[in-house]
């Protein structure tokens, strides 16, 4: 069964922000007036197939991204040196514009695996709530995992990976 994403995208579009309902689910609220928009609930067994779909098209797209990033600007050969050096960086590093790798490069990269790590282990608690939560009961959402569901939403329409049905 398709999951009704259309009214959920344009109220999102819109201004809205995705909620905790006080019922348990999800729910878009107006960006004028804080009222929530009408057909825009978003149940918990619900929450979860966006996230199965979501994530799934985030995760191709981005290791497709990344396996293309890193060929394209390879790397620094043995110990740092020329030798075997690959990529944008080793034609760099042969021409003698660079000498070796800048220090906030893997500082830089560091600090992204960190982040990648952090937001795969709040979906993975996010899951497992929803894993846990009995057959027929609404689960109840903090506003974190709200904002979660909500960038998911967003970052799967914004890539086209994720299709609403209508």
């Amino acid at each position: 069964m398709p999951i009704p994403l259309v009214p959920i995208i344009a109220a999102l579009a819109a201004g809205g922000t995705l909620v905790p309902h006080a019922a348990g689910g999800l729910i878009v609220t107006a960006a004028a007036g804080g009222g929530y928009v009408a057909g825009t609930y978003l149940s918990t067994a619900a929450v979860a197939s966006v996230l199965v779909g979501g994530v799934a098209a985030l995760g191709t797209g981005v290791a497709v991204a990344t396996g293309a990033a890193s060929a394209v600007i390879g790397g620094a050969g043995v110990f740092g040196t020329t030798i075997g050096a690959t990529g944008l960086t080793g034609a760099l590093m042969s021409a003698g514009i660079i000498s070796a790798t800048p220090i906030w490069v893997p500082i830089a990269i560091g600090g992204g695996i960190i982040g990648i790590i952090a937001g795969a282990y709040k979906l993975y608690k996010l899951k497992k709530k929803l894993r846990e939560t009995p057959h027929g009961e609404e689960a109840h959402f903090t506003e974190s995992e709200a904002r979660a569901v909500e960038r998911v939403i967003r970052l799967a329409v914004k890539y086209n990976g994720f299709k609403p049905e209508a």
